[in-house]
């Protein structure tokens, strides 16, 4: 450890300077008449941070309907990402990415646009022209090219801050200290076996800023059942003794995706397969994939990777010969402290129309 301390320090360092001078060097845009909400991390990884997006959209969509909601996001490894694009529908992961895809297909009234380049994406596609819209910037912490009036940063309740260390020597993108831009923290992933261990963590944040606001969310998981010949409709599923299955994901954290699958089957009979986050399920890899499953195993993914899965005609007809049962692992956000978190959201939404006049229409 010490070997890679000495070699890897002088590198974190120079991360860190790079970092700090591309903040530097970058101006903020204030997008006119929205009010941006920002859910970003502070590592790198998996966090949560696309059940939460969809809890803030659920929240919006329920006590304030007469706000659009849209969500803006990079795309990552999008065809599309370097011009941007608005997105028709949940149909596209190669074009738009699989996180915007899903989003969207969840939620097909609400807009989302993608592109590397987030202001010029929001300009040129953004198709709601009322004060009453609401944009929820995906992974935003680290983009300071938009202003934005709240910034939510979600730490892994698991690891909050890996070693300590930034990019290469860690897994943190900026110093922990740097906290000081976030306006509430939320911990992800909370249960019996760390949530004994947050109060030091809870103290650092609290040196950083005593009045940072700091909530605590665990996951509530479920599944349904893929129709394969019509693999956009799903069907309750109940687990059954003896089942064998095989899980296939491709997240930042999947060892808790693993975790989570065995819980909601309650099961221990469960191979895994682990490609990297964002994994692209091009045809190379669905055909081997299709001959790694046994004909009496169930296979269970999540969202995220069938809706690039689904994508592939051939993959679809293989799993349908081998009367293969496919079960997609369902994830959604609970938070602990739900009302003070809503009280915040009611009242930046209070405070955005007072400054923008709209206080006494709405």
């Amino acid at each position: 450890m010490k070997i890679l301390l000495y070699l890897f320090y002088p590198l974190s360092l120079f991360y860190q300077f790079l970092f700090w001078w591309q903040q530097r060097e970058t101006s903020s845009f204030q997008l006119p008449n929205v009010l941006v909400i920002s859910v970003g991390n502070l590592t790198v990884g998996g966090t949560g941070k696309t059940p939460f997006v969809q809890y803030l959209v659920r929240f919006f969509r329920k006590v304030y309907p007469g706000y659009a909601v849209t969500i803006l996001s990079r795309g990552y490894k999008a065809e599309k990402s370097k011009d941007g694009a608005i997105l028709a529908d949940g149909l596209s992961p190669n074009l738009f990415g699989d996180e915007p895809s899903q989003h969207k297909e969840m939620f097909p009234d609400v807009q989302v646009i993608i592109g590397r380049n987030r202001k010029k994406s929001f300009l040129s596609y953004n198709q709601i022209h009322s004060k009453k819209h609401i944009v929820i910037l995906d992974d935003g912490f680290q983009h300071k090219a938009l202003c934005r009036d709240f910034d939510f940063v979600l730490l892994d309740a698991n690891s909050p801050f890996g070693n300590g260390f930034t990019i290469p020597l860690g897994f943190l993108r900026e110093p922990i200290r740097n906290l000081k831009r976030a306006n509430a923290i939320l911990f992800t992933k909370i249960n019996s076996k760390n949530k004994n261990g947050l109060e030091k963590y809870y103290s650092n944040l609290k040196k950083i800023d005593p009045f940072l606001p700091i909530f605590s969310s665990q996951f509530e998981s479920s599944v349904v059942e893929v129709l394969i010949h019509n693999e956009l409709a799903q069907k309750t599923f109940l687990p059954k003794p003896n089942s064998k299955y095989f899980l296939v994901t491709g997240v930042g954290n999947p060892k808790h995706v693993f975790e989570t699958a065995k819980t909601t089957l309650l099961s221990e009979s469960i191979r895994t397969k682990f490609f990297p986050d964002h994994f692209e399920f091009n045809e190379a890899a669905l055909s081997s994939l299709s001959e790694e499953i046994l004909m009496d195993e169930i296979l269970v993914t999540t969202e995220k990777d069938w809706i690039k899965m689904r994508a592939n005609v051939g993959f679809l007809r293989g799993l349908e010969r081998k009367k293969t049962t496919v079960l997609l692992l369902l994830i959604q956000v609970s938070v602990l402290e739900d009302e003070k978190l809503k009280s915040m959201l009611t009242g930046l939404v209070s405070t955005y129309e007072t400054k923008n006049d709209l206080a006494v229409n709405t």
